[in-house]
Formats: structure tokens, C-alpha cells, sequence
């Protein structure tokens, strides 16, 4: 059971700590489905730095209980980017709450429809969201499939 969380933008400040939730999720929840390689890499794409630059470029929602982001979720465009949840509050809808608000700030932005990259061992939760499969895709970091979902 969850305590009390808080919803927030996330800000510079967090872009270490937010860097951190996102390798150990990478490294948690998709070593069944890629390569050691392949989850070395993506973790490369999600270092402080490169948070801190989405940080500036994206719409990030982060998601606290009590002083440590537990998720946290992204807007670009209308792409649904970075929808990452520690890997022991999994299950509990921390990421449909996530994408949630999400999709009603693409709404507000007059998105009509959400695109997300998502990875192979993601798939099952965005189905489960209403994203349909687009199409299947290859890259460096390993197989990811593109999906939408339409907002109105």
C-alpha cells in the first residue's frame, strides 16, 4: 500500500535523482526481454545529463513518496516519453495515474493523438491503457514498438 504521494513538474534539481529512478527501472523490469548490452546503453541515454536537458525540452510529471521520486512520465510533442515506475510500487497504478495526467495535459496542448516508443516488456501496460500497436521497431538500445492511442 502507498503512502500519501505528490504529483509535481520535475525541475533541474531532480534530474540526478530522476536519472537514477530510470536506470534502476531500465535494469529491474527489462532484463528478461534485452541484452545486457543493449540495457548498458540505454541506461548511457538516461544519464544525469541527458535528464536534465529533457528536463528543459519536456513536460515531466514526477511522482513522490515521501522525499524519493517513485515515477515519472513525460510529454514531447505528442509523444508520451519516459514512463518509468520503481520496480516495487509496480502494479499498484502509479503509472495509469501517471499517464493520466499526462494525456489530459496533451489534451489541453490539443493533442488528438498520443504516440509512445514503447519497450518490449511495456507493451502489455499500454495495451491495457487503450494504445494499439502501430508498428514494430529496431534500435541501437534494442526492439521497440511504436503505439497510439487517441485522445478524443
Amino acid at each position: 500500500m502507498m503512502k500519501q504521494i505528490e504529483i509535481r513538474y520535475a525541475t533541474d534539481a531532480d534530474a540526478v535523482s530522476l536519472s537514477k529512478l530510470i536506470q534502476r527501472t531500465i535494469l529491474a523490469s527489462n532484463s528478461k526481454d534485452y541484452s545486457h548490452e543493449s540495457l548498458d546503453l540505454l541506461c548511457s541515454i538516461y544519464g544525469p545529463e541527458q535528464v536534465a536537458e529533457r528536463i528543459k525540452n519536456e513536460h515531466i510529471l514526477l511522482c513522490f513518496e515521501g522525499v524519493n521520486p517513485i515515477g515519472a512520465a513525460g510529454l514531447r510533442g505528442d509523444y508520451l516519453r519516459s514512463v518509468f515506475v520503481e520496480p516495487f510500487h509496480q502494479g499498484q497504478g502509479l503509472g495509469k495515474l501517471l499517464v493520466g495526467e499526462i494525456e489530459e495535459i496533451a489534451r489541453q496542448k490539443s493533442v488528438s493523438c498520443l504516440m509512445v516508443h514503447s519497450s518490449i516488456t511495456a507493451r502489455r501496460f499500454y495495451r491495457a491503457l487503450g494504445f494499439n500497436v502501430v508498428k514494430y521497431q529496431s534500435s541501437p538500445e534494442g526492439p521497440t514498438i511504436l503505439m497510439s492511442k487517441s485522445l478524443s
